[in-house]
């Protein structure tokens, strides 16, 4: 232990005589825990098209690269932990972190499977540095990593929508459909109307292919001018995808693997900050869009470890990896972490003087999930790892943050990275936080909208966003819609589903108009509109019903049956 190591204890442990038992009882004292290598391969689809062909087996053994620079020897190793989203559905894989420990050449290791869907990646280096900080092990190794095209595009939609809650899902809600309404939410609070939220997501689709265009191991690796982005609109490329996001503000699909070895030996980079926080499974019982308040409470949280009371004082000195799926994520992102005010978030990313290389705060520099991709379980390793090389090779970066959203905005982790020599030079009493967003509250056990029309035939609502999913002929398919039920004093939210002939209907509504629910025929009705169950799932998964309206109406064009039939 080095003099300066001892002092700080010292310095702890008088400050810990001070504090009553109470307060005692909830400090974290961990020891301090580094980063000693890491690395990562090329974001993209290994699929013999994109790139080379390889299988989850061969896309694990490449971590094993990680060794040849390592202060820290394969045999070393204590224990594997493993982040991937459910990869016995993508690649009929089980028992994966035992298998990849063996193809590391590191049985005998404790080994871990992590799966916090999206945030998995970030979950396995947590759970790592914990086995770290503990002072269980000295050494481990995690990773994350994705195959995800093992399965086609539709095939894999059905498996990531198992993140979802059981009914919104039957009711047709996905992760793009989860994006759209983010997106709905802030073009009502900022009031934007199409074309103004087409100009902006052009431009951020733009920034962050510009990023990407210099990241060579980025899967969309090319420039995408705002012209380009406009004339692809024309052209049906880019195309109306869940209204109002257009194919171009949505991330690809991609395959990855990424790790990063965690030392109690010092080295020039330390993990100083770790948090995770959780929200409300249902997306409908959250009542807003505007913020995710799972990020407020996990970087909440890293900032306490990290000794930062506030995040803002690292400006310039902080460059930021934040998870954004879909263009709609950044700005709500950029306020949750703190970094910029709520008035300003739209544009954030617009201002190289804020979140460009040499800004306040240095955003997305590889392009962010929208266009260096988004391998699910990789993602948050993927960050990790770029942030520890930024902190290598940029003397003005001195921290970096990465931000991982996993399952539907509702199990989300930051980490805070930071050089050693830094960070023992400034002030890093750890402390917890003091406030917290208040959560929701879900809905009460067994009420839905069936039950509600147990005992009545008309209930009022109010109407609060919706979204349509459209076909690449612009033909709409399906609508989410949430909305508001007033039972007594009483207020709930419900998402719910309708068919591709109510889209018009649905364009006309505006948040916080009154509407009524309905029975027609022994259907749900909204406005005389039916409400339409559009998958059913099962312990299989999604499985689309065939015979369900938009069905008819995209191969027929007939009017839609009341039953849905």
């Amino acid at each position: 232990m080095t003099h300066k190591q001892l002092l700080d204890r010292t310095t702890n442990k008088q400050l810990l005589d001070r504090v009553t038992n109470k307060q005692l009882q909830v400090v974290f004292q961990p020891r301090r825990v580094y980063v000693a290598a890491s690395y990562m391969s090329r974001v993209g689809k290994y699929n013999g098209k994109h790139l080379e062909a390889l299988t989850f087996v061969e896309l694990a053994e490449r971590v094993g690269q990680i060794f040849a620079g390592s202060p820290v020897r394969r045999e070393a190793i204590e224990a594997v932990v493993v982040g991937s989203q459910n990869p016995f559905a993508f690649n009929h894989m089980d028992n994966v972190a035992a298998k990849i420990a063996g193809l590391l050449g590191i049985s005998g290791a404790k080994s871990v499977l992590i799966d916090t869907a999206s945030s998995s990646g970030a979950s396995a280096f947590e759970n790592a540095y914990l086995e770290v900080a503990s002072g269980r092990y000295d050494c481990v190794l995690a990773l994350g990593i994705q195959k995800m095209t093992d399965a086609d595009t539709d095939e894999a939609t059905k498996i990531i929508a198992g993140v979802i809650d059981r009914e919104e899902a039957e009711y047709g809600l996905t992760m793009p459909a989860c994006g759209a309404l983010v997106a709905k939410s802030l073009m009502h609070e900022f009031k934007l109307d199409d074309d103004q939220w087409s100009s902006l997501a052009a431009r951020w689709a733009e920034r962050a292919h510009r990023f990407a265009a210099r990241h060579p191991e980025a899967h969309l690796n090319f420039p995408l001018p705002v012209d380009d982005y406009r004339r692809d609109l024309q052209n049906g490329r880019n195309w109306l995808y869940y209204d109002p996001l257009r194919l171009y503000d949505c991330c690809p699909m991609s395959d990855a693997v990424a790790a990063c070895i965690l030392t109690a030996e010092r080295q020039p980079v330390q993990v100083v900050g770790v948090g995770s926080a959780t929200d409300l499974p249902t997306v409908a019982d959250r009542g807003q869009f505007g913020s995710f308040p799972a990020t407020v409470m996990a970087a909440r949280h890293a900032y306490g470890m990290a000794g930062l009371p506030d995040i803002r004082d690292m400006a310039y000195k902080l460059c930021v990896n934040m998870h954004d799926p879909f263009s709609s994520f950044g700005p709500v992102n950029l306020v949750d972490l703190g970094l910029v005010q709520r008035q300003t978030a739209l544009h954030a990313l617009l201002d190289d003087n804020l979140t460009g290389p040499r800004g306040r705060f240095p955003t997305n520099l590889s392009g962010g999930l929208l266009a260096r991709g988004h391998p699910l379980g990789a993602t948050g390793m993927v960050q990790v790892v770029e942030n520890h090389r930024r902190l290598l090779d940029t003397p003005a970066y001195q921290m970096a943050l990465a931000h991982s959203i996993g399952g539907p905005i509702n199990n989300n982790v930051v980490i805070l990275l930071e050089k050693s020599d830094h960070y023992e030079e400034r002030p890093h009493l750890p402390y917890r936080p003091k406030t917290l967003p208040k959560l929701a509250q879900m809905k009460p056990k067994g009420l839905s909208l069936e039950t509600l029309f147990a005992e009545r035939s008309r209930v009022k609502a109010r109407f609060h966003c919706a979204t349509t999913r459209f076909n690449r002929e612009g033909e709409p398919l399906n609508s989410i819609v949430l909305l508001q039920a007033v039972i007594g004093r009483q207020r709930y939210e419900f998402l719910i589903g309708t068919g591709p002939g109510e889209y018009e209907t649905l364009q006309r509504m505006r948040p916080g108009q009154e509407i009524r629910l309905g029975r027609l025929g022994g259907a749900l009705t909204i406005d005389e509109m039916p409400v339409q169950r559009l998958y059913r799932k099962t312990m299989e998964g999604i499985v689309e019903i065939a015979d369900s309206a938009w069905h008819l109406f995209v191969r027929r064009k007939q009017p839609i049956p009341v039953d849905g039939k």
